[in-house]
């Protein structure tokens, strides 16, 4: 590992490992140098994602009711998440860069904005709820678009932002692999290679530390989500690996399932606030003016 920049998060030197991520090793946070861009979501995780969703509803609703407020989905593919936001009373909002999926969901009546957040966003807000479901992590300059979405946030209002850790045990799992010379599902799990991949990898408590140096957010609630569920596994595989190679993949994750609720999530929530404005002084930290430049 050679030095290769500071830390996007903490500002502590970073280094270079395997010569496409910068990894710092005070707060733990993980840098790539791959192209982001525009990318379909991986086929046979609709139902999953519909069950994590209403999850991840449940906990705005408790927060904050959804019923009457505006929602802004970052990423929102082919609307599901904007659908069952609205079922439960929010004026739903998607920006969505891959054209397909934002066709398809405005088909269904949903408002979405084809383009990349937040340039192409015409809606600057202020919304009282923006969401990112495993978007957060594909975006470029992140101190600088948490930033952003703080901005476009009302006095009040809470942003939700899913993301991989890399506190969860397949990252640790491909990260010492990738030590010993066997780099193939580091790659996959940065989706190096992909149209869209990944340009960040935090962890939850390195994801705060970033808002809490560029933004006034605060931390309200995190949790983590399932990353694998036993009914319609068979599917989701047989969407991407066929023939032996799928059954064994089926049989490992199948077993996984019954012992991951115990290991270090792979999927974990934060939502966070923008304090009123009588409060926001108080909670932004005064490092915070420099990291906005």
């Amino acid at each position: 590992m050679t030095a290769d920049r500071t830390c996007d998060v903490c500002g502590a030197p970073t280094t270079l490992f395997l010569g496409w991520v910068s990894s710092c090793g005070r707060c733990g946070f993980l840098a790539s140098a791959l192209t982001p861009g525009a990318g379909t979501g991986v086929d046979g995780i609709e139902e999953l994602r519909r069950l994590n969703f209403e999850r991840l509803l449940d906990r705005l609703d408790a927060v904050h009711p959804l019923a009457g407020t505006h929602l802004l989905e970052v990423g929102s593919a082919r609307g599901w998440f904007l659908e069952a936001a609205r079922r439960r009373g929010a004026t739903v909002t998607g920006i969505e860069p891959e054209l397909a999926n934002a066709e398809f969901a405005r088909s269904l009546g949903f408002d979405v904005v084809s383009g990349f957040f937040p340039d192409d966003l015409p809606d600057r807000g202020p919304f009282d709820v923006i969401v990112f479901n495993d978007v957060f992590e594909h975006l470029p300059r992140p101190g600088t678009m948490l930033a952003t979405v703080a901005a476009l946030l009302a006095p009040g209002g809470t942003v939700a932002i899913k993301i991989p850790s890399s506190d969860g045990v397949p990252f640790r799992i491909a990260s010492l692999m990738a030590r010993a010379g066997a780099d193939r599902l580091y790659a996959r799990l940065w989706q190096k290679g992909f149209a869209s991949p990944h340009v960040s990898y935090f962890s939850p408590r390195n994801l705060e530390l970033l808002a809490r140096r560029h933004t006034p957010l605060r931390l309200i609630e995190s949790f983590p989500l399932p990353a694998v569920a036993r009914h319609g596994l068979r599917a989701r595989i047989a969407a991407s690996h066929r023939g032996a190679r799928g059954l064994v993949l089926f049989a490992g994750l199948w077993l996984f399932s019954f012992v991951s609720r115990a290991l270090p999530s792979d999927i974990e929530v934060l939502i966070f606030e923008r304090p009123p404005l009588a409060n926001e002084a108080a909670t932004h930290l005064p490092s915070a003016a420099g990291a906005h430049a």
